[in-house]
């Protein structure tokens, strides 16, 4: 399978561009195979014919499968009460040792201090949005105010990283994004390294972000893709699930 991290013979790094659309092109297709997979999970506790014995007094439904609206002391209903609790136990905490898995993998690599993170931060919220999601207490944006600032122009964002802004701009469409930068940096490095907070030492955070050609955790990215990928698609079966059998 292409590996949308993968660097063609010349060395030369993937665009973000070429990244993107990889990645839509394999995910359909792990998607499916993710999809599979946890159907087979839940069809073994699936149960038996068990419409021989049923007392349910004059049932009519004649598509039994998983999603199908059942009536109560129907065993199938049964059945859809397993699998939530199964999805949203067992099968949850496989999913969560996945990700630790993933992310400990990261450990392996190290930064090549390309500043490229420090340089072109992004956030589906406003500084302000982010101030006031930090005073309610949330982690991360204090994790990011206390580091970012927000660029004053557009053309300072181009400048930053022509790629990455145009990338953005082509995939989010009409969704607003901001732009920030760490005023910290010194020549590529932190002049603030040893009181970096989470945010920073954390990253990638995701393991699915697209990350500009110069970074050096893109190796970490094309080891883990196709199982970043997989865990990516049965959380979100798991979710869909979730919303149809609640």
């Amino acid at each position: 399978m292409h590996n949308f991290f993968n660097s063609d013979t010349n060395n030369t790094s993937t665009s973000l561009n070429e990244q993107y659309n990889s990645l839509k092109d394999n995910y359909e297709q792990i998607f499916i195979e993710a999809a599979e997979s946890i159907r087979r999970e839940i069809e073994k506790f699936k149960p038996k014919n068990p419409c021989a014995n049923c007392k349910v007094q004059n049932c009519k439904i004649q598509k039994k499968d998983v999603f199908t609206d059942y009536p109560i002391g129907c065993q199938y209903r049964d059945w859809q009460k397993q699998i939530l609790s199964f999805l949203d136990g067992e099968y949850k905490q496989k999913l969560k040792n996945t990700y630790k898995a993933i992310m400990d993998k990261k450990q392996d690599y190290s930064c090549s201090c390309c500043a490229s993170c420090c340089k072109f931060a992004t956030s589906e919220y406003s500084y302000e949005q982010l101030k006031q999601r930090a005073m309610r207490g949330d982690k991360y944006s204090a994790d990011f105010v206390s580091v970012f600032v927000p660029y004053k122009t557009e053309e300072e964002v181009k400048l930053a990283n022509p790629e990455y802004f145009e990338l953005l701009n082509k995939i989010l469409d009409d969704q607003k994004i901001y732009y920030y930068y760490c005023p910290k940096l010194e020549e590529n490095l932190c002049s603030d390294y040893e009181n970096r907070p989470d945010i920073c030492k954390d990253f990638p955070h995701n393991p699915l972000k697209l990350l500009p050609s110069e970074c050096s955790f893109n190796k970490w990215k094309e080891d883990i893709n196709r199982q970043a990928m997989l865990l990516k698609a049965k959380t979100d079966i798991i979710v869909f699930y979730k919303t149809k059998l609640a």
